[in-house]
Order: C-alpha cells, then structure tokens, then sequence
C-alpha cells in the first residue's frame, strides 16, 4: 500500500503537550484517524492522556479533517489522504 503523509496541526493546550504546533506524519494511504491517534500516542503519551479515552477521541478535543469536523464525515474511521490536514483542537481546559 502506498505511502501518503499528513500535516498534524494542534491548537490550545495541545501545542504545550505535542511540543509543536504541527508535525508531518507518514502512514500508509487509507488509514484511519483511529489509528492516527494511536501512532500519536505510541510516540507521544503526553498526547495520549489529552486525546484518547476508553479508544475514543477524549470529549474536550474537537477534530476536523481539511476543514470538515470529523462528526461530519465518518468519526475516528474517516480515511486519510496524502496532503490531508487535521487539527486537534482542545476546547477544555484546566483551571
């Protein structure tokens, strides 16, 4: 299967924990946002406390792909393309 790379972008609270605010990821063409996340969080747990709950997106981060909030499209089993851009964005924060 054929190799595509997305651009991670991340706002609010999220820069502090992915250190950035976007990466490039590689994954294979097809994939899904699902296992976006959990090649995020193999490489990053301070992301994993802060996106995943119980395998799911965590409740205080919204998702959208190229623009389209992810509860448009298919959820964590939208498929990514090579040049897609998804922003995490965290709309809960502490006190």
């Amino acid at each position: 299967m054929e190799e595509c790379r997305v651009k991670v972008k991340f706002a609010g609270v999220l820069v502090s924990f992915a250190g950035s605010e976007s990466i490039d990821v590689d994954l294979k063409c097809g994939s899904t946002l699902r296992e976006l996340l959990r090649r995020l969080a193999e490489v990053n747990p301070k992301l994993r406390r802060r996106l995943i709950e119980d395998d799911d997106l965590w409740p205080g981060v919204y998702v959208a792909i190229n623009d389209t909030d992810v509860r448009l499209l298919n959820g964590l089993n939208t498929r990514l393309n090579n040049g897609d851009v998804i922003l995490f964005l965290s709309y809960i924060h502490g006190g």
